[in-house]
């Protein structure tokens, strides 16, 4: 890596940066203004505004570590500018980890974290700003350091080393240890996974799979319980501090858990952790955890009558409850109830692989199994309404958590009634292999137990007409994550195919009045649709609302549409392009 030479970097010093925020003065007659560095601006000591900015001093540590690790990474990879990293980092807080909250925003700074997190968080800032170059390499570059850090001694990090260490109540310096946090490296495979994941290619889908083990084998021995902590008196702000770990910690080990989770889901392996390995109490309040002072932290935890229940707990009460309604007690806070639904969708996954007969992908769950899971859903249900951070508005103050568990909500209650997983082959990353897997899909039964699923469809499909079809496939990444997308997938072939068996089975079989009335939402749905979307082709194919045939082939062709508009990843606009697809099939054996 090429280094500055002392001469340019005092042109550096004295020419300031191109790239100022604030507005700079005009020069008078032929000099050359020496306002246009940050300094000059007003708001640039502003701490809130200046959080995620990465200065010039930083990028040179980060140069420097990068030159002791030249033997690891490819001798190619370029440090992106300081400008290009802060708006990586920004884009890391501003669109992925508002879906995942483990890393403490108020506190943050970028040097109390290891090079190959910061990495991690870039890769994944750099696929929001549409920097996909950036974005693989700087995945590559961190994937080399944390998987040379993993193969060295256990000595080389330690669960108990700190990225810093208090000096004073209010006063924070970075350690210069060589060991590294447990939690940091779990922070680190976790952000690299969550990048490769979603990559279009499927050697980093592979990639993703490596990763996954990696991170699935070191949360396994470093333990998913409860780190207990000194009970000797300390002053508020430690006393906070303090807490920030121990809740980081937390939330961390439950993102990486549920993460890996959707991993399963999307891709049908067979879940890497299981829900009885996690020995950790749920989240805290978004009040708590988003308290920017020791006593404004203070003042909420006093608010809070008693501590969140442990996740195998909650889990145990929503499966064995057998009267309704029932909530737990506390309600868990948006974060806590997203991955109480994971370990729901877990036990749908684990139960229904036991059940299968062999070589066969179809078998039912057992009708005992179905009203368990349903009570526990509805016991979930009823305590995401009540609790106060719930919204299905998209821009919750609280955050995109909520909206999205609603979508997780109604995966459940498909995978119930559709096992579809078998059937999707989305790692192929092969529209044409997808397409023609979706074809294979079993047909589903007209009964009372799928109402609830054919209703959350219904919902699921209702919200981006609401809000916009292009509006939110192009601009909305905020709140509509790829777990929007995995679940929508599974909801848009459940309603499609209940719809085509209603062709069939609607003459010996009149609909109910459940079955009337989501046949009547949907119609009204699709009508809306076809209104106003801009298809591929114009005008739209006219539709016989009388043909349930017609329905379903245009639900499918919405939810094409919508995949194949997401500007944010591309993973999900070859899921459309299956779907399309699928749809191309279904017609042309219609024809």
């Amino acid at each position: 890596m090429q280094r500055p030479t002392p001469s340019s970097m005092d042109v550096r010093t004295r020419a300031g940066s191109p790239f100022s925020s604030w507005l700079p003065s005009a020069p008078t007659k032929d000099r050359t203004t020496e306002n246009v560095c940050e300094i000059s601006n007003p708001r640039a000591v502003d701490p809130e505004a200046r959080r995620f900015d990465v200065t010039e001093e930083q990028r040179t540590k980060l140069e420097h570590a990068i030159s002791l690790s030249l033997h690891i990474i490819d001798p190619t990879f370029r440090l992106p500018s300081r400008h290009s990293l802060t708006r990586y980092i920004k884009s890391f807080f501003g669109g992925f980890h508002p879906h995942m909250p483990f890393i403490h925003v108020p506190t943050w700074r970028l040097e109390d974290h290891p090079i190959e997190v910061i990495f991690g968080l870039a890769a994944i800032g750099a696929q929001y700003c549409f920097e996909k170059r950036a974005a693989e390499q700087l995945f590559f570059a961190g994937k080399a350091l944390i998987m040379h850090k993993l193969a060295e001694s256990p000595e080389s990090h330690d669960s108990h080393a700190s990225s810093h260490v208090i000096e004073s109540d209010s006063h924070h310096v970075m350690s210069m240890t060589t060991k590294t946090s447990s939690i940091e490296i779990i922070r680190a495979l976790l952000t690299l996974m969550g990048y490769a994941t979603w990559d279009p290619k499927p050697a980093m889908v592979r990639q993703a799979f490596a990763v996954q083990e990696a991170l699935t084998q070191y949360l396994r021995s470093e333990g998913l319980h409860e780190v207990t902590t000194s009970d000797a008196a300390l002053s508020l702000d430690r006393e906070w501090h303090s807490w920030i770990a121990e809740e980081s910690s937390r939330r961390t080990k439950l993102v990486a858990f549920s993460f890996l989770h959707t991993h399963s889901i999307a891709y049908d392996v067979y879940p890497p952790l299981r829900s009885n390995e996690v020995g950790l109490r749920l989240p805290c309040s978004t009040l708590e955890w988003n308290a920017s002072s020791a006593v404004l932290w203070n003042s909420a935890r006093r608010a809070i009558p008693k501590p969140q229940l442990y996740f195998k707990e909650a889990l145990s009460f929503l499966l064995d409850q057998k009267s309704e309604p029932a909530r737990l007690d506390p309600i868990p806070t948006p974060l806590g109830n997203y991955v109480l639904l994971h370990g729901l969708i877990q036990r749908i996954h684990i139960v229904r692989d036991l059940s299968l007969p062999v070589m066969s992908d179809m078998a039912a769950l057992p009708p005992e199994e179905v009203e368990k899971l349903e009570r526990g859903l509805r016991c979930w249900t009823s305590g995401w309404q009540q609790a106060p951070e719930s919204s299905l508005d998209p821009n919750n103050g609280n955050g995109p958590i909520p909206f999205t568990s609603s979508s997780l909500l109604a995966l459940a209650y498909a995978r119930i009634y559709l096992n579809l997983g078998p059937y999707r082959q989305l790692q192929t990353r092969d529209p044409q292999r997808i397409a023609r897997a979706l074809a294979r899909c079993p047909e589903i039964d007209r009964s009372e137990g799928v109402i609830a699923a054919l209703l959350y469809a219904t919902h699921m499909l209702g919200i981006p007409v609401r809000l916009g079809i292009d509006r939110v496939a192009k601009s909305q990444a905020f709140f509509w994550s790829v777990r929007h997308s995995l679940a929508s997938l599974d909801c848009a072939i459940l309603l499609s195919k209940w719809l085509f068996n209603l062709t069939r089975s609607v003459a010996t079989h009149p609909l109910n009045d459940s079955e009337e009335r989501i046949l009547y939402w949907v119609k009204c749905i699709v009508e809306e649709a076809y209104a106003v979307v801009d298809f591929d082709e114009e005008p739209p194919e006219a539709i016989d609302y009388r043909n349930t045939d017609d329905i379903a082939l245009a639900v499918l062709k919405i939810w094409a549409h919508f995949f194949k508009s997401n500007s944010q990843w591309p993973f999900i606009n070859i899921i459309g392009q299956g779907l399309a697809m699928y749809r191309g099939m279904l017609l042309q054996a219609k024809v």
